[in-house]
């Protein structure tokens, strides 16, 4: 296929970018489910890794396509209409599900359980009961939407640093994030029984679900693109070499670190290099392989994919059973995964977005309201 065309008003390599992080979880929760908590692996750092760059990615995007004129109100609104349905929409799934194979009381607890996971507010307590209810991975979202809470204050703040100094805002924004793991030591706890990590629970908390201390790297990502918007461009380290210097840092970290440093820490730096080539590789007009058709539809229902992929592979273990190894699991789970992304994302997130996410037309003999972030907006990171 014909790669699109690259727009200074559109990065759809990042887009692509967004369905290469997706997949990094999917493999994550594959390996997990295929080893049954028999041993660890590093394979399963992929999903951290993934959810780092999501975060990082997330303000970044944000942070590109917002317009002066906007709002903090129309941005909220446009966020909780990209985020909610589908959330609700994956739980619902899920709890069907759970229903059906006999699993609703230990999987979700309580009603009351519930609420905080749909509220999204449930990874700000050590509480693995309601870090775990419902859909696991959307404790992510619960990061995310602190994140858009915070996001118009932090935008001010970072546009008014002096474009000299956004490079040392960066590193201290890279400082914080290797900071958390430091401090959580302070901290302490059993390991979790059946989870795939070494680090004990409170520990794990602070250092992974918890929203504040995730911040950093989406102020990070505020910052770097507020520093490509004011004219710094210049081709610095490329796509292939950032992907090089992430996984050596991986290996490196893997060898001579505590796991807690390779949640966000070990790959904070690298992550960020590889954002800023990849778009610049757009606003330079370079040949991209993530802007493909294909690569960019399949970033555009990465979202829904996030949300669903754990269901699909819940789905085909429990049909299979022990009859199939889990590479078995995983191949036949992702087709699954993608047709259930491609119907959530179009029965639902697509619909919400058209009805409820755009400014409503102008009022006759005004002037028209320019397109907003939402509806140009390439990432639409999570």
């Amino acid at each position: 296929m014909t790669p699109t065309t690259p727009s200074p008003e559109r990065l759809p390599s990042l887009t692509g970018l967004r369905f290469v992080a997706a997949f990094g979880v999917y493999l994550c929760h594959a390996v997990f489910l295929g080893l049954r908590g028999r041993a660890w692996m590093p394979t399963e750092l992929l999903g951290p890794l993934a959810v780092s760059l999501f975060f990082i990615l997330s303000g970044f995007v944000l942070t590109r396509f917002a317009r002066p004129e906007d709002t903090a109100r129309a941005f909220w609104r446009r966020r909780v209409v990209k985020i909610y349905p589908n959330h609700l929409t994956a739980l619902v799934l899920f709890m069907i599900y759970f229903l059906v194979v006999g699993m609703a009381v230990r999987q979700s607890g309580s009603v009351l359980t519930l609420v905080p996971s749909v509220l999204l507010v449930h990874t700000w307590l050590p509480n693995y009961t309601l870090i775990g209810s419902g859909n696991i991975v959307s404790w992510s979202l619960a990061c995310e939407v602190f994140f858009y809470l915070l996001f118009p204050l932090l935008l001010a703040l970072v546009r008014r640093i002096p474009p000299r100094r956004l490079t040392a805002a960066a590193v201290c924004m890279a400082a914080a994030v290797w900071t958390v793991p430091v401090v959580s030591y302070a901290l302490h706890g059993a390991l979790l029984p059946g989870f795939p990590w070494p680090v004990p629970r409170d520990q794990l908390w602070f250092a992974y679900f918890l929203p504040l201390c995730r911040l950093p790297e989406f102020v990070l990502g505020i910052i770097l693109a507020t520093g490509m918007r004011s004219g710094d461009r210049k081709r610095r380290t490329g796509v292939w070499a950032s992907s090089a210097l992430l996984l050596a840092s991986l290996v490196l970290g893997a060898t001579v670190l505590p796991t807690v440093f390779l949640f966000a820490a070990v790959g904070v730096v690298p992550l960020t290099l590889l954002i800023r080539a990849t778009a610049a590789l757009d606003l330079r007009g370079a040949r991209s392989p993530l802007r493909t058709p294909v690569m960019v539809f399949l970033g555009e229902i990465s979202y829904a994919f996030y949300l669903v992929h754990t269901l699909a592979l819940l789905v085909v273990d429990h049909i299979t059973g022990a009859a199939w190894s889990g590479l078995a699991t995983g191949v036949l789970g992702l087709p699954v995964a993608l047709l259930m992304s491609w119907l959530l994302y179009t029965l639902v997130e697509q619909p919400c977005m058209r009805r409820f996410a755009r400014r409503r037309r102008p009022a006759p003999g005004s002037a028209p309201a320019r397109a907003t972030a939402d509806s140009e907006e390439p990432g639409k990171a999570v």
